[in-house]
């Protein structure tokens, strides 16, 4: 079990500047702006529990339950990667016995109907859970005097999803802020027990930490483009990099042919298993089918690695009537979305790009805004997709 348990090191991010955790009867609020990873946090914090034999019950305002378990479950293959099969079999198992999800689909959520929920899970399924975690803004600052007797009342630990507007700051027990910098995301305490800042563990949020950041910020401007170097989507974006002075990371393994080298990252098998994934549950997410060979499995592990190290991803493809985007590159369009990353897909049949909203694919027209960017795609390049590439860097990076 002891590599289970450094694999378990970054669910302790919460438990470092918050020594002793969240006690039950308290309320906290995990404070940042929209898309740096709260709901991530939120998880880890109720795995952490899970893990430990407790019980929890997960509110989100806006995703579906399945979404909400997809997330856990894609964590939990991350944290138990390279571990024998059983184990993580049991700690799923687990984790799904003490769990219980429920969405409210966008529907308003307040006190009163939280305490209903709670009564009702343990009047009809005698669960009494020992951590609520409320996702997506549901709380306002009129309900916290409420939340906070609801967490004395049934004296459990609440954490709550918060973005900040303006100056106001939630009136919590504690309060955590998470925020990127300087190519690093950070957990600084807010309110309650003073502790120093904590670094959160490389990979294991959305946002991402360069690779090598002293490098990266030797580049145009500390831009970094992530891609895998194959033929088609891949080598454009390299192309284009190139031109504009940007720095390329290009991930491959052995087996994988590139048509770019600049920039070559050969990912370990250490770091292929950090990226791994059930291929069923990747097939239940893409409602298509994927065989189980190793170069698939590679090229998903390599998908995961590029998402992971990008602030934004951009994508050229189909989108299809069901909100996917076509072939394997379809898994990055996933990554992006379950993480909450910025999203644009170009679309090769409508000529044009779209931007994820979190809710619908929405025309555009995309700038590269920030240090680190994924270009991804299908192999099958079209002129119209080079072109669309070759405007983007264009926009973003303008000749003197």
């Amino acid at each position: 079990m002891a590599r289970v348990d450094q694999q378990r090191a970054a669910l302790r991010a919460l438990q470092t500047v918050l020594p002793g955790g969240l006690r039950r009867g308290q309320v906290g609020a995990l404070v940042s702006r929209p898309g740096v990873g709260k709901t991530q946090v939120l998880v880890y914090a109720a795995l952490d529990r899970l893990l430990a034999g407790e019980s929890v019950l997960h509110v989100a305002l806006r995703e579906r339950v399945v979404a909400v378990r997809d997330g856990y479950d894609s964590i939990l293959a991350g944290l138990f990667a390279g571990t024998p099969p059983g184990d993580r079999h049991d700690a799923t198992l687990g984790v799904e016995r003490r769990r219980v999800i429920h969405s409210t689909r966008g529907n308003p959520v307040d006190v009163a109907r939280l305490r209903t929920l709670l009564d009702t899970l343990g009047e009809v399924m005698e669960a009494f859970p020992q951590l609520l975690v409320v996702d997506g803004q549901a709380i306002d600052a009129a309900s916290l005097p409420a939340l906070r007797a609801l967490a004395q009342d049934h004296n459990l630990a609440v954490w709550f999803a918060w973005t900040p507007e303006g100056e106001v700051r939630p009136d919590a027990d504690v309060v955590l802020e998470l925020s990127y910098q300087s190519g690093s995301l950070w957990l600084d305490p807010v309110v309650g027990p003073r502790h120093e800042r904590v670094r959160i563990a490389p990979g294991s949020l959305a946002s991402p930490e360069p690779l090598d950041a002293e490098a990266a910020d030797a580049a145009h401007a500390g831009h970094v483009l992530y891609s895998g170097g194959a033929h088609g989507t891949e080598a454009a974006f390299g192309a284009a990099a190139e031109r504009h002075g940007v720095r390329e990371v290009n991930f491959t393994f052995d087996g994988h042919v590139q048509a770019r080298t600049r920039g070559a990252h050969p990912l370990t098998e250490r770091e292929l298993g950090e990226g791994d994934v059930s291929l069923a549950y990747v097939s239940r997410r893409l409602r298509r089918s994927y065989s189980e060979s190793a170069t698939i499995r590679r090229v998903l592990q390599s998908l995961w690695h590029q998402v992971k190290h990008a602030q934004v991803i951009f994508v050229v493809g189909t989108i299809q009537e069901d909100g996917t985007v076509t072939g394997g590159t379809g898994w990055s369009v996933e990554l992006a979305r379950m993480w909450n990353k910025k999203l644009w897909v170009f679309d090769q049949d409508k000529d044009g790009w779209y931007r994820w909203t979190g809710d619908e694919w929405s025309p555009g027209e995309p700038v590269i805004d920030v240090a680190h960017v994924c270009g991804t795609g299908t192999r099958y390049l079209t002129d119209t997709g080079r072109a669309a590439i070759d405007a983007l860097f264009a926009r973003s990076f303008p000749k003197a």
